[in-house]
């Protein structure tokens, strides 16, 4: 089969042009060509649950794990592009297919030694040193603790037999290094939090070697009052793109290319 033929997006912090000052308002988008052999190439769901406790937040990424993820992962199987479920290591338990790649130590966690300094009390901000931080209130852990218990991978997007479900970055990093992928697009939520931040998620692989492409149409952060969600995932891909941690693309940029593959492949 045919290389998957991509172009992804980055920003580059200098002028368009030679001749513009050197300002921020003449930055710009650069753009950088990937020939990419689609069984090299994973998609990574990063927690695409059915129970989000933020209703408002809940709403948008089961819309777009409906519309776009879904329809994404018909087009991923057609072209023989690894699937990869992360839906936190609590929800990743509840599937079988966490057995694969999955180490004695990820299956049966040991407990973690108590680092020496500094002293636990204020490392984890109990007792007199509870006022460094804000804490969640009581009234909504009755509602956090139902919807983690019954929390579980949307409908949209349930994982198939042959799909992987991973719980950790070490678990992911074995399966990419047995099936020798180099590539890997993520999606899933939330753009701010757990997308780039979870040891499997962008930071800690780029970190570790791999090509990270995020579909930035199938996230979506958590926002807040004067920080609506469309700003914050834009200042996410501003972070993600000005500083070669993950280029961009669109499910529709990434479905094209993946047409003109089957394409060319049912012709031949």
């Amino acid at each position: 089969m045919a290389n998957l033929e991509l172009t992804t997006r980055f920003l580059i912090h200098e002028p368009r042009a030679p001749d513009l000052p050197y300002r921020e308002e003449h930055f710009g988008f650069k753009y950088a060509s990937l020939s990419i052999p689609p069984t090299e190439a994973a998609i990574v769901l990063v927690d695409c649950w059915d129970e989000p406790t933020i209703a408002s937040h809940g709403e948008r990424s089961a819309q777009i794990c409906r519309d776009l993820i879904g329809p994404l992962l018909d087009v991923c199987r057609a072209l023989g592009v690894t699937i990869v479920h992360a839906p936190s290591p609590p929800v990743a338990e509840k599937f079988p297919q966490r057995l694969r790649y999955a180490s004695d130590s990820e299956l049966s966690p040991p407990r973690k030694p108590v680092p020496d300094w500094p002293p636990p009390d204020f490392a984890q901000r109990k007792g007199e040193w509870a006022s460094l931080e804000a804490h969640y209130g009581e009234e909504w852990l009755p509602l956090r603790q139902q919807h983690e218990k019954a929390r579980s991978i949307d409908l949209s997007v349930w994982p198939a037999d042959e799909d992987f479900v991973i719980a950790t970055g070490e678990q992911l990093h074995r399966l990419c290094r047995d099936k020798k992928l180099r590539y890997l697009f993520y999606a899933g939520f939330a753009a701010n939090y757990c997308v780039p931040h979870r040891d499997y998620g962008v930071f800690a692989m780029r970190e570790r070697g791999y090509c990270i492409i995020v579909l930035r149409d199938c996230t979506t952060s958590i926002g807040a009052p004067g920080l609506p969600h469309d700003l914050c995932t834009e200042e996410v891909f501003h972070h993600l793109e000005s500083r070669s941690l993950a280029g961009s693309i669109t499910s529709e940029e990434f479905t094209a290319a993946a047409q003109r593959v089957i394409g060319a492949a049912q012709t031949t």
